[in-house]
């Protein structure tokens, strides 16, 4: 089971170490790890993710625009990387989640359930800020790795599931890792749209909510899509983006015990 990261002003930060896979073996702790933003982490904070965790690779899923707004606070001896994951689309955009204006237009053409479902049928496919997790699992000698967005749960839910895929994790225990983001985004979730309520209608608030939150229905959209089109997660991991057996076998050694 995933391990929360205490750190007060981190967005739902834990550690994958734990996670059980198929075979019996597990994830090492502290070597890979999922989070939203480091944008209100403190100095004693980024000491702390520096010096105790020696986190090393940051590989940050946000937009250009999302990061200026809000850009990480980085610490020593990191290897900061930044490339979007959200699907190359006009109509469907992950960032709703660190820009609730953007959001109204979007909210306004469309459903909102209906939009998360679609969004999560498009981030498997040829995208680049996969590529690159894929990359730095193969290269980085098992130093330690955080993959983020704006709030851990979109473009994080699915680059994790990427992860433990290609780790050997099951489906179910990768919808439960993915499920408890919605147990530990609450207070961060109702804190951010307290700030939008009075100015959007009651039907407009009941939207922002559904694209906050974590359902087993988004990310069994993306899990359908992959089934859909290359009828198993491995042709996916393999073609998709060069985890075929053999590499993964190389990244199972480095991160599993």
């Amino acid at each position: 089971m995933t391990t929360v990261v205490q750190i007060k002003n981190g967005i739902n930060f834990r550690d994958l170490g734990g996670i059980k896979t198929t075979d019996g073996r597990h994830i090492r702790s502290g070597m890979l790890y999922r989070s939203g933003a480091f944008s209100l982490i403190t100095p004693e904070e980024q000491t702390f993710l520096s010096n105790e965790l020696n986190l090393h690779y940051i590989l940050d899923y946000r937009d250009p625009d999302e990061i200026a707004r809000n850009p990480d606070k980085l610490w020593q001896n990191t290897h900061y990387i930044n490339v979007p994951a959200n699907p190359l689309s006009d109509t469907v955009t992950a960032s709703l989640t660190s820009d609730l204006g953007s959001a109204h237009q979007t909210l306004k053409k469309n459903a909102p359930f209906d939009f998360m479902v679609k969004l999560y049928q498009l981030l498997p496919f040829n995208n680049p800020a996969y590529q690159q997790l894929s990359s730095i699992l193969l290269n980085s000698q098992g130093k330690p790795l955080v993959q983020h967005c704006a709030v851990g749960k979109d473009r994080t839910g699915v680059g994790v599931a990427l992860t433990l895929f290609a780790l050997g994790v099951s489906e179910e225990a990768i919808m439960q890792d993915y499920l408890l983001t919605e147990q530990l985004l609450s207070d961060y979730r109702e804190n951010l749209l307290r700030q939008y309520q009075h100015k959007i209608t009651p039907e407009e608030f009941e939207n922002r909510k559904l694209i906050f939150a974590a359902k087993k229905e988004y990310l069994t959209a993306a899990f359908d899509a992959i089934k859909t089109r290359y009828d198993t997660i491995d042709n996916w991991l393999s073609q998709e983006y060069q985890l075929n057996a053999r590499n993964r076998k190389i990244i199972q050694d480095i991160y599993l015990v």
